[in-house]
């Protein structure tokens, strides 16, 4: 016996997910393509590695000099921003297979303006990491900053695909096939 409600129904025509589907593929392959990129040595593949590294560092990775390695090259974002691509992976990914599980059901029941306090709390490290990543005597390992980044991008993924227009009608929604 199911005592649990299935999800409200929207009435309101949705979004595609395909653009959200693309954009998640873009930020999960983009820091790596960088590199591999630039490995091959190729006028035209190298030259766009180089700018999506330049772009990247610049714009949108406050701490580019924390990056992987792939093939003695640096990754296109820093270990936390890696992370938080991941996170974005893995919470569309639970949102999308497993909705019933009862965290996600708690959440997606509060109103909006207090899931959004939630899934901003753990974004509140970031900036206390990056702080104390400037000091000499505080040298944040890689992989702590990939959980980091993880667990932000986990609750931001949350957030932006519980608000995505027809997130919750998508074919075959149910069943955990897209």
């Amino acid at each position: 016996m199911n005592t649990q409600e299935p999800l409200p129904a929207q009435t309101k025509p949705g979004w595609p997910l395909w653009p959200l589907q693309t954009i998640l593929l873009i930020l999960f392959l983009g820091p790596i393509v960088s590199p591999l990129f630039r490995l091959t040595g190729l006028p035209i593949l190298n030259e766009s590695g180089l700018l999506a590294r330049s772009l990247l560092a610049s714009y949108i990775c406050p701490t580019p000099q924390y990056s992987y390695l792939l093939g003695g090259l640096p990754m296109a974002v820093c270990a936390r921003c890696w992370g938080a691509t991941i996170g974005l992976l893995a919470g569309y990914t639970s949102l999308r297979y497993w909705p019933q599980l009862p965290f996600l059901r708690a959440l997606l029941a509060l109103p909006l303006w207090l899931r959004l306090l939630l899934c901003g709390l753990p974004f509140l490290l970031w900036p206390l990491e990056i702080a104390l990543g400037g000091r000499a005597a505080w040298e944040l390992p890689y992989w702590l900053m990939l959980l980091n980044g993880a667990q932000a991008g986990y609750a931001a993924a949350i957030f932006f695909c519980s608000i995505w227009p027809g997130f919750w009608r998508a074919p075959n929604f149910q069943t955990g096939f897209m």
